[in-house]
């Protein structure tokens, strides 16, 4: 069976291209808030629990991996303004990244809240 055909207009190639720029700041800003917050961090790590170098662990690979995955919608959802008739299957591939980055983020802020609760 073959794909249906759906090409966007030049104008919404204009909207995916801007779109995909700021996905690409944006996992880029991520991934040094992450990374500074790790630095930060290092030197109480070596007083912390078991439970809470777990966590910070969970948080920081889960932190990233939502970079990744953003930067990953941004690459798929740029191939719509160059492919002809395929725009659709790289729109849901984008969105279907996106939809990981979200998860991915939302696990990072868990794991990163998770000590403070267990703390008390």
């Amino acid at each position: 069976m073959d794909d249906p055909q759906f090409e966007f207009t030049p104008r919404q190639d204009v909207e995916f291209r801007e779109l995909v720029a700021k996905e690409k700041l944006a996992a880029i800003a991520i991934a040094v808030l992450i990374t500074l917050k790790l630095v930060s961090r290092a030197g109480s790590l070596g007083t912390a629990g078991w439970q809470q170098i777990l966590f910070s662990t969970a948080s920081f690979i889960a932190g990233m991996y939502s970079c990744y995955a953003l930067f990953c919608s941004g690459q798929k959802l740029y191939k719509i303004t160059q492919s002809n008739g395929k725009d659709l299957r790289h729109l849901f591939g984008g969105l279907q990244q996106l939809e990981n980055f979200f998860a991915a983020i939302a696990l990072a802020i868990l794991f990163d809240i998770i000590p403070a609760f267990l703390a008390h």
